[in-house]
């Protein structure tokens, strides 16, 4: 056995775990919560970013993912030079690395600006300026065009690394 891509795997399998789920759940419930309930849902959300920090968890947690997986391709095509990337399987795992990848990206995008959105709303004292609104408005807007992006990319990540080792190309 070895004990390297064990610990590589319980990375990389738990850390996607995690790093799906907290999306998915953010993208299916928390923030359509945080929107239909106002000013306690903008307060949960200040929180959740300014105090608890998720968008920084989120991406050291994807990071470590991302990396684990990384070793563990490399591992299994032996430097990326075996016949295995052709099979179904390598076939597979990379195109589920891909679309991780791009699930990274946008989800880096996506915490930046909700932090972003946080950093603004706490400056907010009373009624927003006008200034305040539009940069509000444009976060919203980069949010709205990322979010479908993020969730299908995190989806598909999850589909074709769960099935990787079944797969016929």
């Amino acid at each position: 056995m070895d004990i390297l891509v064990v610990v590589l795997r319980i990375v990389h399998v738990m850390g996607a775990i995690f790093w799906g789920g907290a999306a998915l759940m953010m993208e299916f419930f928390i923030s359509p919560s945080i929107a239909a309930t106002a000013e306690g849902g903008q307060e949960f959300a200040r929180h959740l970013i300014n105090k608890a920090h998720v968008h920084i968890f989120m991406m050291v947690n994807a990071m470590a993912t991302i990396l684990a997986g990384l070793i563990l391709y490399w591992r299994d095509s032996d430097g990326f030079t075996s016949a295995w990337m052709k099979s179904g399987t390598g076939i597979g795992f990379t195109i589920g690395a891909v679309f991780g990848i791009i699930a990274f990206i946008s989800g880096a995008i996506f915490g930046r600006s909700n932090a972003r959105l946080g950093q603004v709303g706490a400056q907010i004292q009373g009624k927003p300026s006008s200034e305040q609104l539009a940069q509000l408005q444009a976060i919203q807007t980069r949010l709205k065009n990322i979010s479908p992006i993020h969730k299908t990319s995190v989806l598909l990540a999850m589909l074709f690394m769960a099935a990787a080792r079944y797969l016929v190309f």
